[in-house]
């Protein structure tokens, strides 16, 4: 187990209705709020009429930048903070998914750092500035995916290149997350069953990427992987189940808050090998993710054969005792337990055709590949055409 530093300092508040104390919550860090969020008409209308009364019974004043995109732009997020500055406003306040919530992160912190959002984006291609200090935001998660209301880390699309890159800063750990299963009550079948592959591959990432031990990281781990297993096939015939949107709300948060990682923190290639997909074709992180996990799974499984054994055995029912065997077999039944909750995707599936394969794969080395020629992504480093390799098997 290697050494390790970790902290989680943002409150969580959770139940149904607890939207409504945003006003009291907001009042203890400031006095004008910058509320971001989705465009109108998205089925959070109603829940931002209950934000902004709370808002106003405690006094604080607000202002809306409702142009989130789905996988933000950097442009919009600039423009965004822009308005923050020249209102005065102190708090962001942000109400969606992930896209706004990393967004609001990106807005908060670099209103107070100065300078344009993607400056701050790490990358082989340029030098990355340091953020220094953030204005607090709370997040208000319209679903449960990423899990960005209770973490260190935010995504931008570059308006320019279409590359998508990523922030790890302390400064992003939103003040206050309000986690209310109604508000995430209206969300759709398809994006419910996206949400919860995002929240998979957050399990996978540092499981699957490091040989160091940690046992306890992975039973908490694979806790919450059952945990999710059980929630998926129980909401896609019950989408309305608030109880069972509250179980993966805390998977959400949980699986990327630092504590599935303790003491094998490591790379993450799954994001890496799925930002170009999201990035160039607007698909949500999910979508993504469900079209490159399981090619991911059975390329990298003769890397480190005894850690996607442990996983097959311990979640997926494999009871192969020869390691390199079962983790040959863990890439079949993952699959098959997406096609039991009508979530598997193809590249076809989601309009992606070969011949753009090679401009992907350049993407992945631009922002990763610190030598030019290898990208690290956890197990091994690889290639262009590794990534190619990748994305034919994603067919």
């Amino acid at each position: 187990m290697s050494p390790f530093e970790w902290h989680f300092p943002t409150k969580l508040v959770y139940g149904p209705g607890r939207v409504s104390e945003v006003g009291q919550r907001s009042a203890q860090y400031g006095h004008k709020a910058m509320i971001v969020t989705y465009l109108r008409g998205n089925g959070l209308d109603r829940t931002l009429v209950t934000i902004e009364k709370s808002l106003k019974d405690a006094g604080i004043e607000f202002i809306v930048f409702a142009h989130i995109e789905s996988n933000p732009r950097s442009k919009t997020i600039d423009k965004a903070t822009a308005l923050f500055v020249s209102n005065h406003c102190d708090l962001v306040i942000a109400l969606g998914g992930g896209s706004v919530i990393d967004a609001a992160k990106y807005i908060a912190a670099t209103a107070f750092s100065g300078g344009k959002c993607w400056d701050y984006v790490l990358s082989a291609s340029h030098t990355s500035q340091q953020y220094s200090g953030t204005y607090p935001l709370i997040a208000i998660p319209s679903i449960a995916a990423v899990g960005s209301e209770a973490n260190c880390n935010g995504v931008v699309v570059n308006s320019h290149s279409q590359e998508k890159g990523v922030t790890c800063s302390d400064v992003f750990f939103p003040k206050v997350a309000i986690v209310d299963p109604a508000v995430q009550a209206s969300v759709p079948l398809r994006l419910t069953q996206d949400s919860c592959i995002s929240i998979f591959s957050s399990l996978l990432e540092h499981y699957l990427a490091s040989s160091n031990e940690s046992e306890l990281a992975d039973r908490f781990t694979e806790s919450m992987i059952l945990c999710l297993k059980d929630s998926t096939e129980k909401i896609i015939y019950d989408i309305d189940n608030n109880e069972v949107r509250g179980q993966l709300a805390l998977c959400s948060i949980f699986a990327w808050s630092g504590v599935q990682a303790l003491g094998r923190l490591s790379k993450v290639p799954l994001q890496y090998l799925e930002m170009p997909l999201s990035a160039r074709y607007d698909l949500p992180y999910g979508r993504g993710m469900v079209v490159i996990i399981v090619a991911y799974l059975a390329f990298f499984a003769d890397v480190l054969p005894e850690r996607w054994a442990k996983l097959a055995r311990r979640c997926f029912g494999v009871t192969e005792q020869d390691d390199i065997k079962a983790a040959a077999m863990l890439s079949g039944e993952v699959a098959r337990w997406f096609k039991s909750t009508h979530s598997y995707l193809t590249l076809g599936d989601v309009g992606i055709p070969d011949e753009k394969f090679e401009l992907m794969a350049e993407d992945v080395m631009r922002l990763h590949a610190n030598s030019g020629e290898r990208a690290e992504l956890g197990t091994r480093s690889i290639t262009k055409q590794d990534v190619i390799d990748i994305y034919n098997l994603c067919k």
